[in-house]
Parts: structure tokens; sequence; C-alpha cells
């Protein structure tokens, strides 16, 4: 499934190809939405949400009657967003591809897209309404803003205390755009055994404000160009940051790992270099996910 990262760097990819063009063909192939004609409407804008990336499209101005729509995806485990030029191979195998989109210069593919939903876009929240505050929402850059989306991540966060840290971290409905990685990564950095209920954790808030940290610092420059490697290791000891932790922008120097524990099945925690432990972990509620821990670092 991926990280909240993931659908930010696919928003730059496709906006200079889609945002304010028009559509000159449009395939959605689900049975739902297999009829809807979307030809001749303009992408006004494409914005990722959490794990969801948003297409909202306004109608031809000769159809005044229509209502603006969007479109949503989702990638769950393997779908991706594939662009290329209208003569150019899909890069999909046909059975795969769930939605095409073509301008008068781009294609662009959604191929074994997990969810594809077709709203209006007063009704968008029937769809992503659930979602807790987004990391990655941009109004984090204001302090009143974020002040508001931290009390209410928090609030959500810690309305079951019992519930492990290390399980709420990953329910979407709490604070959204933190995967797997992310999960790993944040808790090792802070120290805390996954499994320890939240309710024990002393700083959520703080919890919280690194895993946003560490999201940012992995979102690329808004330009079709992107390049860079996902990395949680580059970050330094600073006391006035929660759990001591300052996240840098850029990539880790030299041939420093990319991450401290999160994949670490034949490799030492890059922390303490003790053994990780890697357990499948899930409850009846949550889908079992890998989850890589130090239990030297975290407690």
């Amino acid at each position: 499934m991926p990280e909240g990262d993931s659908l930010v760097r696919a928003a730059h990819r496709l906006r200079p190809l889609l945002a304010g063009r028009v559509l000159r063909h449009a395939d959605l192939r689900v049975p739902r939405h297999a009829t809807a004609r979307l030809e001749e409407w303009t992408v006004a804008e494409v914005r990722p949400l959490a794990k969801y990336l948003l297409m909202r499209l306004t109608p031809p101005a000769e159809d005044d009657g229509a209502a603006p729509l969007t479109l949503i995806s989702h990638l769950k485990m393997e779908g991706r967003w594939l662009d290329s030029g209208l003569d150019a191979p899909w890069g999909a195998p046909a059975w795969q591809v769930r939605c095409v989109l073509e301008t008068d210069e781009h294609r662009v593919i959604g191929a074994q897209l997990g969810l594809l939903e077709l709203v209006r876009t007063d009704r968008e929240h029937t769809v992503v309404g659930h979602l807790g505050p987004d990391l990655l929402d941009p109004g984090w850059a204001d302090p009143a803003t974020a002040a508001a989306l931290l009390a209410e991540g928090v609030r959500r966060l810690t309305e079951r205390p019992g519930r492990p840290v290390g399980l709420a971290l990953l329910d979407q409905r709490l604070v959204s755009g933190i995967g797997n990685i992310y999960r790993c990564e944040t808790l090792l950095l802070a120290g805390i055994d996954p499994h320890r209920p939240i309710g024990e954790v002393d700083d959520v808030p703080g919890l919280v404000l690194l895993a946003g940290d560490l999201l940012r610092a992995n979102v690329p420059p808004a330009s079709p160009a992107i390049g860079s490697q996902r990395a949680t290791t580059h970050v330094r000891r600073n006391e006035s940051r929660p759990f001591a932790i300052e996240v840098l922008d850029g990539p880790p120097r030299g041939r420093q790992p990319s991450y401290w524990v999160y994949g670490h099945d034949r490799f030492p925690c890059l922390r303490c270099g003790g053994r990780v432990r890697k357990e499948d972990y899930g409850s009846p509620e949550d889908a079992e996910r890998q989850l890589w821990w130090c239990p030297n670092c975290q407690w």
C-alpha cells in the first residue's frame, strides 16, 4: 500500500500533463463507470489527499446543466499511474488498465488501481470523508491550521487508549498518509515499542509531528522531474524537536542506508546494530502487515 508521499509524487508528475487541459478521450474500465462520457471535460485540478488521488473535472461550457465531477483513485498494493505520448505503448497490459485519459498531447494510464470512483465534486466526502488529518496537507504550513490538524489527529488517536500504537498509526481514519514504512521508522526514531498501548505513549502530539516531518522530507519539489529516493535516515539530534529528532531535507549523505529498520530482514538496526525483529502484526479489524522493529531501541 502506498505512503502519502507516493501520491504527492504522482500528483506532481501528472499535474503538468492534465491540469487545465481538455480530455479528448476518457475510458473508465470499471463496471460502475464504464458508460461515463468525459470527453471535452476539463481537468481543473490534480490533488493528492492522503493515499488517494483526486482529479477534479469541470463540464464543457455548452453543458451548463452538468455538475463538476471528481475522479478518485487509490493505488492499494499494485496500482500505478503511467504517462506516455499518444503514440507510445501503454506501459501496462490491457487487462491491468482501469483508466485511460487523453488530452491533445498526452495519455495517462491508471493500471491495477485498487479503487476508481467518479462522483460529483460536492459528494467527494462519500469516498474520502472518513479520513483523519492528512499529514501532507498544505495547511500544516500555517500555524493556526497546523494546530487544529494536530489537535484533531491526537484526539482521534487517543480515543481508544488501549489500542497498540503500531496499529493506530496505520488507521487512516485517525491520521492519514502514514504507511508501513513510516509506521516502522517513526516508532524506531521515537524509541517506542509498536505493541505499547497508545494511551501509554507520553508524547502523542510529538509522534504525529515526527511522522509528518519524515513524510514532508520525502516530498520533492512540485516539478515533473522527480528522481529523489525516499529515505528516513537523514536526521540529527535536536532537543527542541519531538523525541529530540530533527529531520533534515534531502537524501542521506554517502552510502548510508535508506531505512533504520524497515525491510531489514538480513541487516541489523542502523541505530544500535542490534537484531531487528520481523513479524506479521494485525488484529481482527486491521489487516496483518509485516512489522520491523528493534527490541533494543524500542520499549
